[in-house]
């Protein structure tokens, strides 16, 4: 279990503190944002804290602050679009703690039944380290398309002016993609883990696999209480300034011959492929602070805090106020 921290646990200066992902270009790495989930609470962790949001910007500043469970809040497209046209969202899977994924393989020259779970292998001469590997999340073999999960890299699976064959290390199934296959196509999408479904208002709660605060939140190391913490040292500058995060968005890459921008599809647990049409980072009812105004030159105080393993401090603002969440973290029971 990783070691406790306390002080100073988070900091987090919106329009600021930046961020980065993997399709940043070289020469500019560094992102920023107006809102972000500045701290999340270990696993088989409890915190209690206080936020100080201090502004010195020159005027007056309205924050907004959360207690979230997600990195990314997707919402389904309305229900007479989906496959079927259905009257609600309740007929779609996605089971809590499982995973989704809209990042898909159109191939060619399959052969064999990829296997969902298995381990999925290839070698990519673009990446620094070639030898690649993800995990099938689902096989539509009536239209090759294969959905997978868990890259290194936004980037690995696709081609470069060449072909990859990407095999199951279980079934030993493969297919193909690249300049030998007219059609072939990488969707360059997300993948994660479902936090929530609310199937009443199609609304997906989802924690990003391209997601990192003082949490680790690829997929093997979230949710493994001796790998997803960061940094051991109580060093909140390693904490809270090596963010990286790649947002879902409601359009995604086609990487093809003609490269193209499709509306994004995340797949259920059922394999039915459901249309995106809004993405946002936070819910109305998590909330706690809602464009509150400060004076420059005073701050917010936000005394009795209290997070549970995985709930995450969010604050928001248009103007480059400081927030800082001041506390410890204790052991918490674990349920069995």
């Amino acid at each position: 279990m990783a070691t406790k921290q306390n002080g100073v646990l988070a900091t987090f200066t919106p329009t600021v503190t930046p961020y980065t992902h993997s399709t940043q270009t070289a020469t500019s790495l560094a992102i920023t944002t107006q809102g972000w989930p500045m701290y999340t609470c270990p696993g088989a962790t409890m915190v209690s804290g206080k936020l100080i949001i201090a502004n010195n910007t020159g005027g007056a500043a309205a924050v907004d602050v959360a207690i979230v469970e997600q990195t990314d809040i997707i919402q389904l497209d309305a229900v007479a679009n989906q496959p079927g046209a259905p009257d609600n969202y309740t007929g779609f899977s996605f089971p809590t703690g499982q995973y989704t994924s809209s990042i898909i393989i159109e191939g060619a020259a399959v052969s064999g039944t990829f296997q969902a779970g298995e381990v999925l292998n290839w070698t990519n001469a673009s990446e620094t380290t070639p030898s690649q590997s993800a995990y099938v999340q689902h096989w539509d073999s009536g239209n090759s398309k294969l959905w997978v999960r868990g890259l290194s890299r936004a980037q690995a699976l696709e081609p470069d002016n060449t072909t990859i064959t990407y095999t199951g290390a279980t079934s030993g199934a493969t297919i193909a993609v690249g300049t030998a296959h007219a059609g072939s196509a990488i969707t360059r999408g997300h993948s994660g883990r479902i936090k929530f479904f609310d199937n009443l208002r199609g609304t997906l709660y989802f924690d990003n696999h391209e997601f990192r605060n003082n949490l680790d939140y690829r997929l093997g190391y979230f949710g493994d209480i001796n790998q997803e913490v960061r940094e051991l040292d109580n060093n909140n500058l390693s904490r809270s300034l090596a963010n990286r995060w790649r947002p879902v968005a409601t359009t995604v890459d086609r990487i093809a011959a003609t490269n193209t921008t499709p509306a994004t599809e995340f797949i259920d647990a059922n394999g039915v492929e459901l249309l995106v049409s809004g993405v946002s980072q936070v819910a109305a009812e998590q909330l706690i602070v809602n464009q509150k105004s400060i004076a420059d030159d005073d701050y917010l105080e936000l005394g009795g805090i209290v997070l549970g393993a995985y709930q995450s401090l969010y604050v928001k603002s248009t103007a480059a106020v400081s927030a800082t969440l001041i506390g410890f973290e204790e052991v918490a029971e674990v349920a069995s």
